[in-house]
């Protein structure tokens, strides 16, 4: 918070450091991300970003009790897609900040609904991966909710188990 330069940090340290970490979370992101744009018969609708993903924790902000919620909202950012998408992946980190320490999750809310919005020239906007900036809302391209697929995905429990293991 206060001053700082647009060029943010681009990975989080736990996956500087460790490749099969890295890779792993990379696998997820692509396999969230897959399931996102899959249509309801099962049609791939567009393929994956064109950049790997990248994930700096908590943009601009402190990385807390709350670190795996940030990562788990860059899968989504990172993927894109429909501005109803972009409002569930931004309730979902309310929610998980929430759970880790009440109230913070609004302050961050409040920061991501600003901040995040694709037409924006940052590194951390809403669609990250693709290279076609600037770049508006897509089409919603599956019936499952960002919750149901982190859920169905399990990546909380991904990332949060690589961040334990970091640590030790």
């Amino acid at each position: 918070m206060g001053c700082t330069s647009l060029v943010p940090h681009m990975a989080f340290e736990p996956y500087i450091k460790v490749k099969p970490m890295r890779n792993s979370i990379e696998q997820v992101a692509e396999e969230f991300c897959s399931n996102k744009r899959e249509s309801s018969g099962g049609i791939a609708l567009v393929n994956k970003p064109d950049y790997i993903f990248t994930t700096d924790g908590c943009t601009r902000w402190f990385d807390g009790s709350w670190a795996s919620c940030c990562i788990v909202h860059d899968i989504s950012y990172w993927c894109g897609g429909s501005e109803q998408e972009r409002n569930e992946a931004d309730r979902e980190l309310k929610q998980c900040v929430n759970r880790k320490m009440n109230m913070m999750g609004n302050i961050m809310y409040a920061v991501v609904d600003i901040g995040g919005h694709p037409w924006l020239p940052t590194p951390w906007r809403w669609g990250y991966g693709w290279d076609d900036w600037p770049k508006n809302y897509e089409k919603s391209g599956t019936s499952l909710s960002a919750k149901e697929l982190i859920d169905k995905l399990k990546i909380y429990e991904t990332v949060e188990k690589q961040l334990i293991d970091f640590k030790k």
